[in-house]
């Protein structure tokens, strides 16, 4: 893994796994982390996890994915793959390479609007009003290259 994504990684260790069972509880003290840093910051987190969620998107995982949850849509693939980042970088790259299949069984769409809670925290603000806009895309199929036959 890249020392690229070391500020994500390291921000994602804030987590309260205490609160395991409720995700918007569990992901709080990251948002507070983040609502302290300037937007530069969020911005930054925001872009790395696209950019991690984007790398997930990929044909042969949503493949594995839909053998484990026959009911899987665009939606549970991508909240599938947050499962993939909110457990750690060793974790990811074993998801990554096709080599840890329940995280398919599991989904943690919280950590997709943690950018943008800790913004309107910082600002005051609503999330509606957040001004950023990553330059990948984290829904599924928006990673062609990982869609190609």
């Amino acid at each position: 893994m890249s020392e690229k994504y070391d500020f994500f990684w390291t921000t994602m260790e804030l987590c309260d796994w205490k609160k395991e069972g409720d995700d918007d509880k569990v992901l709080k003290p990251v948002i507070k982390y983040l609502s302290e840093q300037s937007d530069h910051i969020i911005f930054e987190f925001d872009d790395l996890m696209t950019e991690l969620l984007y790398h997930l998107d990929t044909e042969k995982l949503a493949e594995q994915c839909e053998k484990v949850d026959s009911q899987m849509c665009d939606d549970t693939f991508l909240y599938s793959r947050c499962v993939a980042l909110i457990n750690g970088p060793a974790y990811y790259e074993k998801v990554k390479q096709g080599t840890e299949e329940n995280v398919w069984n599991m989904e943690f769409e919280s950590l997709l609007y943690v950018p943008q809670k800790a913004w309107a925290l910082k600002h005051q603000s609503s999330v509606d009003e957040y001004p950023h806009i990553s330059p990948l895309s984290y829904e599924t199929g928006s990673n062609k290259d990982g869609w190609r036959k």
